[in-house]
């Protein structure tokens, strides 16, 4: 169960993740989603969609009555499910792009694929961003995909990474559930070259840590996710930096090979 304030002391957040720098002029932002499949990409962008006021007026209530009339509990995720594929299958297979705003500035969310079987759309997405949130599941822990997206998000230049301990709740807001897989994580990234920005414990589908801190984990005294992604910085217009072509599948016709992609 979740610690008292008073009994609990504070958690010290690695290399000084309570300080916030202060932002400038307001700007637009591109920011991949990605995590190991069911670590609860699409329930932190829904939340946060729901959060921040950025849902088209009556979007909320038409996925309630819709969930009611099928007898389903109401998630979050449902909130992205627009495609009929994904709602068969239960997973994105697809890179998607969410606008999305705070008080500070506009924001692209690009929600990347989790399954294996999908890394290339996750790729193609990634390459488009700026910074990424990286989903870990505070029940399951670090996973193949966990590495297998810090390692491609590192190659893909992406150096603002945000990484977010996801399902708090499962755990008891347990700070030490927490602290053990920042310190496993970190270990790894140090391994391949990365360091990340931060590491955030919350609970998507709480709300926890999101928007505002609530009451759930008092020991955690560092930035929400909010405040997190309104101190990163804009990297400025694509067309300064290096010509990029992102390699989405391989085509074989006879002798030649037809690259798909995007520039």
């Amino acid at each position: 169960m979740p610690q008292s304030a008073a009994s609990a002391a504070p958690y010290a957040p690695s290399h000084a993740a309570a300080s916030v720098p202060a932002v400038g002029e307001p700007s637009r932002l591109n920011v991949v989603v990605v995590g190991h499949v069911d670590h609860g990409k699409s329930t932190l962008i829904g939340r946060l969609l729901f959060d921040t006021g950025s849902l088209k007026q009556g979007k909320i209530e038409q996925v309630r009555k819709a969930c009611a009339a099928e007898g389903m509990e109401f998630e979050y995720a449902f909130l992205l499910d627009a495609l009929l594929e994904e709602q068969e299958q239960n997973i994105t297979i697809d890179t998607t792009r969410i606008p999305f705003h705070t008080a500070t500035r506009e924001y692209a969310i690009i929600d990347a694929p989790g399954h294996t079987e999908f890394l290339k759309n996750m790729v193609t997405g990634a390459a488009n961003a700026e910074a990424a949130l990286l989903l870990i599941d505070a029940h399951e822990g670090v996973q193949e995909n966990s590495r297998r997206h810090g390692y491609l998000l590192n190659l893909l230049g992406i150096r603002q990474i945000v990484v977010l301990v996801n399902k708090m709740d499962l755990e008891g807001y347990d700070r030490k559930k927490f602290a053990a897989i920042e310190k496993e994580y970190r270990a790894f990234l140090k391994s391949a070259g990365i360091e990340a920005k931060l590491f955030i414990p919350i609970s998507a589908r709480e709300g926890d840590n999101l928007a505002t801190r609530g009451k759930n984990m008092p020991w955690w005294k560092g930035p929400t996710v909010i405040e997190a992604l309104d101190a990163l910085e804009s990297q400025g217009p694509s067309a300064n930096k290096p010509l990029r072509f992102a390699v989405q599948d391989v085509y074989k016709t006879d002798r030649k090979r037809i690259l798909a992609g995007r520039v």
